[in-house]
């Protein structure tokens, strides 16, 4: 399996890498200063922001009433702080923004626009095979205590931003 993961980490990456209208020294620094960044990630968590960039929230919820209440109850278990930034872009094409639910927990943005923004976030784009869709690493989740959602870039800029 760890092979496996090696090997698809390798063509997200190179894939990534080759983006027409980014040289692919841009990614390779947005890659090395996400690990710089987060000394603990593993390669599944470089991948993981690479399967972020391209698919954005595609493979999660689509449903508002689930969403809602997946949110709400990983809001109430999370602690009122973080190690993890309150946003922060995805590699090189910037396609999404991890947008970190502290906001949420502290009352600086609302649940249901912020889960509307999630869900209109993941319209009209390709569903991947779940076989590719991973967690973060054990590692990187006990050090940096991850509690996020992924926002479509445009979306994240007019109506999120605004409100921070």
């Amino acid at each position: 399996m760890k092979h496996i993961l090696y090997f698809a980490a390798a063509c997200l990456l190179m894939a990534a890498c080759q983006h027409p209208q980014k040289p692919a020294s841009q990614c390779g620094n947005a890659l090395m200063a996400y690990a710089e960044r987060y000394p603990e990630a593993q390669p599944q968590d470089l991948y993981k922001l690479v399967f972020q960039d391209l698919y954005g929230p595609g493979h999660l919820l689509t449903d508002s009433v689930a969403a809602l209440r997946y949110i709400g109850r990983e809001m109430e278990e999370m602690p009122d702080t973080t190690a993890f930034p309150l946003y922060e872009y995805t590699l090189c094409d910037s396609n999404f923004v991890r947008v970190n639910l502290i906001f949420l927990k502290r009352g600086t943005l609302q649940l249901a626009p912020f889960v509307s923004a999630v869900l209109r976030s993941a319209e009209g784009l390709p569903t991947p095979d779940p076989r590719f869709v991973m967690s973060h690493s054990q590692q990187f989740k006990d050090a940096y205590h991850l509690h996020y959602r992924i926002i479509r870039r445009d979306i994240f800029e007019k109506e999120i931003l605004p409100l921070l």
